[in-house]
């Protein structure tokens, strides 16, 4: 099914997309689908439009990994034998599954997309190692898939960490001062 790709999964992607694109409008934190009611600075227009850019990358990755993982999980048979000709047994492919399919749904929550993106990044380095070493062929999916989640964990990590050390305000309770009674 996934060893020749066509319309069809073409049009199962953008289904998948838009419903994880409805689901991710409804969650705090997100750029997509926000009303704009004044006009925007042209710094903030750009960093708008990054954010957007940024949000959509997540969505179609976590609708390749939805549907990709899914494919392990259920036992597609092309899934089964490029396990077979890996060698570890079919635990890894459980495993790999279960772990795109988890990094896919945090992949859709804003605030869980930057480590994701790094658990994801890390099951694609592993996957083009075992595609250059092991089965001797190009890896080029799985390069395409990690360069996706390099830019989303750099972007995503980059700018909390920026923010931490800019002195952004915290959401810890500050003391209360109470004035000293002069007696």
């Amino acid at each position: 099914m996934f060893n020749q790709p066509g319309l069809l999964h073409a049009v199962l992607l953008a289904l998948v997309v838009s419903v994880l694109y409805a689901l991710r409008k409804r969650l705090p934190g997100t750029k997509l689908g926000g009303a704009r009611d004044q006009p925007e600075l042209p710094q903030a227009r750009r960093r708008r439009r990054q954010l957007i850019a940024l949000e959509c990358t997540e969505l179609a990755l976590a609708g390749v990994f939805l549907l990709v993982g899914g494919a392990k999980l259920i036992g597609r048979p092309d899934m089964v034998e490029l396990f077979r000709s890996i060698g570890f047994g079919q635990w890894l492919r459980y495993l790999t599954g279960t772990i795109e399919v988890v990094g896919a749904a945090f992949l859709v929550v804003p605030l869980a997309s930057g480590a994701s993106a790094v658990a994801l990044g890390t099951v694609m380095v592993s996957a083009t190692l075992i595609e250059l070493f092991v089965l001797h062929r190009p890896p080029i999916a799985a390069l395409a898939c990690l360069s996706g989640h390099a830019y989303v964990a750099w972007v995503r990590l980059l700018h909390r960490s920026e923010g931490a050390r800019n002195g952004a305000p915290r959401a810890t309770k500050r003391a209360r001062r109470v004035p000293r009674s002069v007696a």
